[in-house]
């Protein structure tokens, strides 16, 4: 295979009966996050080559590994209409398929350290496995395991166990860019809760799938969609009447320096230095990521579903209170400022935006 690095690690193949079956599949080693993963199968007929990744024969999600197949069973010459109907191809990739799950299982089992090693290069090929083969996915869903942003890896069942002691909220919190979303991380990461990291090309349609395969056992929740308990401290009843009160009258000011008339407000006692952090409900970002998927660009379903939490701890927060009796033209530059901060903690600015908050912070110094 032209490959030099070792690989993870390998499953033989070796049958007799109902059909005659020998092989090796191995599980190369990414070189790095963005090379290509392709794999290539070798089919041979009593060591006489047939043909590279034979679908009839592979599950799809086996083209990702590497290896060799010999058997005599299979006909050298034949239409793919026949090989698709064959009862030996059926078998040879259903046994196929068992032997890669009970390798995983095993190594899950008997050998858990290495195998989350192994899980960083081994995750994509095992997702698509779960998301193409519903038989696949059955027999592996134990051994599916999540990395935190400390490093440690989880079962989903170990994760909920260890930081989610409410029995009704069961939810998964991830980020899909650690880079991206580090504010909200730092925040969870203050009260020793780590979000599990899910940033690869297929995870979306993983959680998605995982989550319809468990109904009401567990959401994954991104890190920016809601304020969770562990990221707010507790307040008196007077407090909280204090903010809703502060929510209520700051939220035209907000609407009009963001230009979003859909805009939500709310006020919470954040663990944190940030005077504000933004919002995007988990189902209204999906929402618009299948709209984006589908070239449905123009439709801004999400927007009603932002929301600005302005945080009570920071004394800012109650400095806004007095601009809002005494000076109307200051209130509108730090609300901006606010607003903006916040949203560069989201995401990256457009131009327009970018322009008025560095000049806005010019003239704030």
């Amino acid at each position: 295979f032209s490959d030099f690095n070792d690989p993870l690690f390998w499953i033989h193949l070796n049958v007799d009966y109902p059909f005659n079956l020998k092989g090796i599949l191995y599980f190369p080693k990414l070189k790095s996050a963005y090379e290509p993963i392709e794999g290539t199968i070798k089919v041979y007929y009593n060591q006489v080559f047939v043909a590279d990744n034979v679908k009839e024969i592979l599950p799809e999600f086996l083209m990702l590994l590497k290896g060799v197949i010999d058997c005599p069973d299979l006909p050298l010459n034949v239409s793919r209409s026949f090989l698709q109907n064959d009862g030996y191809v059926n078998k040879i990739s259903a046994h196929i398929t068992k032997k890669v799950a009970d390798k995983l299982n095993g190594l899950f089992k008997t050998e858990r350290e290495d195998y989350c090693k192994y899980w960083d290069d081994i995750n994509p090929f095992v997702k698509y496995g779960c998301l193409k083969d519903e038989k696949f996915y059955d027999k592996v869903k134990d051994s599916v395991i999540y990395k935190s942003t400390n490093g440690e890896y989880f079962t989903a069942d170990e994760y909920l166990e260890k930081y989610q002691a409410d029995k009704e909220n069961k939810t998964i919190c991830y980020s899909d860019d650690t880079t991206l979303q580090a504010q909200y991380i730092k925040i969870l990461e203050g009260s020793e809760t780590y979000p599990v990291i899910m940033d690869g090309p297929i995870d979306a349609h993983f959680i998605q799938m995982v989550e319809y395969k468990n109904p009401g056992k567990f959401k994954f929740v991104r890190v920016d969609a809601d304020v969770s308990e562990s990221m707010t401290t507790e307040t008196d009843e007077d407090k909280k009447a204090d903010m809703t009160a502060i929510a209520d009258k700051l939220l035209d000011t907000f609407k009009e320096v963001s230009g979003n008339e859909k805009l939500k407000l709310r006020v919470e006692a954040i663990n944190s230095k940030m005077p504000a952090i933004m919002l995007l409900s988990e189902q209204g970002r999906r929402m618009q990521e299948m709209m984006k998927m589908y070239g449905m660009n123009g439709m801004s379903f999400g927007d009603e579903e932002t929301t600005l939490v302005l945080n009570y701890t920071n004394p800012i927060t109650k400095r806004l209170m007095d601009l809002k009796e005494s000076d109307n033209d200051n209130l509108a530059i730090i609300c901006g400022q606010i607003y903006d901060l916040a949203m560069l903690a989201h995401k990256p600015l457009d131009t327009d935006s970018l322009t008025r908050f560095i000049e806005r912070s010019g003239d704030i110094l």
